[in-house]
Formats: structure tokens, sequence, C-alpha cells
């Protein structure tokens, strides 16, 4: 089985999550010696000296399609040229309420060093038709550290980022977190992120969006964050 065989596999075999709102977590997304292979490419990025500082967030930008932005390296190359491949995109849409097929892509890879917290609950953009979160954690980090959920009823500023989770995404290495972001008066994917552990102190995503229109995320202003 190649790898998008493989990846394909696992997006259709795993069942849909509902609580406390719709999306996938998917262990093993990637074989493991591709897995390993991909990790081995950014690996340079998590080695930047800034990254030994507390309360940082940084990031660096690998794909946004529309502007030909696209990784050199060949694992990750690979990587996002499945994740653009049509019978992805079209499994992944089977699982979530999705109905518009994007227009574009971007992805990067996102730092939280110890004592960082985002702060802002969110429902996500609403450009943004799929996000997914793939977790790059290291053996014995603290697997609380993936994404934090809440319950969709209810407005961001009445929810505390600690108190309120209603669960939390695995942190655990080669596991995703997939949803389609909705953002209506009723129903809110509420989510949100932290590094507030005392045993992990990096943690270390790619953040990847399909998105409703070709945008060039690339300008976009990132601030309190640090490029790489």
């Amino acid at each position: 089985m190649n790898n998008q065989d493989y990846i394909l596999d696992k997006v259709l075999n795993t069942e849909v999550t509902h609580e406390p709102w719709k999306h996938l977590i998917i262990k093993d997304f990637l074989p493991n010696n591709f897995y390993n292979a991909v990790k081995q490419e950014i690996s340079s990025y998590l080695e930047n000296p800034i990254l030994k500082q507390k309360n940082i967030r940084a990031y660096h930008i690998f794909a946004n399609h529309s502007v030909g932005l696209m990784p050199k390296t060949p694992n990750l190359l690979e990587y996002y040229n499945i994740l653009l491949d049509e019978s992805i995109i079209n499994a992944i849409k089977s699982k979530l309420p999705v109905s518009q097929h994007p227009k574009d892509f971007y992805s990067e890879l996102n730092l939280f060093t110890q004592g960082y917290n985002y702060g802002e609950i969110h429902p996500d953009r609403s450009d943004k038709l799929i996000t997914m979160l793939h977790y790059l954690a290291e053996e014995g980090d603290d697997e609380s550290l993936g994404t934090f959920l809440y319950a969709p009823d209810k407005d961001d500023s009445e929810l505390d980022v600690f108190k309120d989770k209603v669960t939390s995404a695995p942190y655990i290495s080669n596991c995703v977190c997939l949803f389609a972001p909705k953002d209506t008066k009723n129903f809110k994917t509420n989510h949100c992120m932290a590094n507030n552990s005392d045993t992990t102190f990096l943690r270390s995503s790619f953040q990847t969006f399909w998105i409703d229109q070709e945008s060039d995320w690339t300008k976009d202003p990132q601030s309190g964050r640090i490029k790489l």
C-alpha cells in the first residue's frame, strides 16, 4: 500500500466523534517511515535557539497552493500533494459537514514553548472549510496538549480556556484532529490551544486549512508570533 492509499484508508475507516461537536481523531495518520521522514525534514526549524525561551509562538509557512508555495524537500512535498488529492479531500468531506469544495490550501508548522497560551477560544475563520491539526509530539510528551474543544452553544466570551474545555484531542505522535469550522449564532466549533505543561517544553504541530477561495495567507500579519 502506498502512502496515499494508507492515508485514504485511515480517513475512510475512522469513526466520527460527535462530542462536543463533530470531528475526526486519526491516530497513526501517516505510515511510520513516512512520518519519520517528514519530521526529519523539519528538524532544523525545531532547533532554532528562540525555541529555548519560554512563552514563544513561532511558525514556518510550508504551503499556500494558489500562490505557488510548496516545500522543496521530497517527503514534505509528497505529504502536501497527498492532502491536495481529490480522493483525500472527498474522503474528509464525506466525514464532516462540508459541502463546498476548497479552492485553496495553506499549511504551516506551528510551535508553542512552555507557558504560551493562545488565550482566545474561537470557532475559526469562516473562510476555512476544513481545519487539520497534525501533532508532532515526542515520546513521553504531555498528551493533554492537543487542541481543547468546548461546548458549541456558548459564546467564547462565556468560556474559560482551562476550566470549560469539554475534551481535548490527544497530543501524541502522528495524530490528527480534523473538523469543519462553523460560526453561527447557535453553533460554534469553539476550540483553543496552549502549552501549560510542566513536562513538555515544546508543542509542535502542522496547522493545515482547506480554504473556500484563493487566498495569499503568506502576507497575513501574525502579531505576537515569530516567523522562522
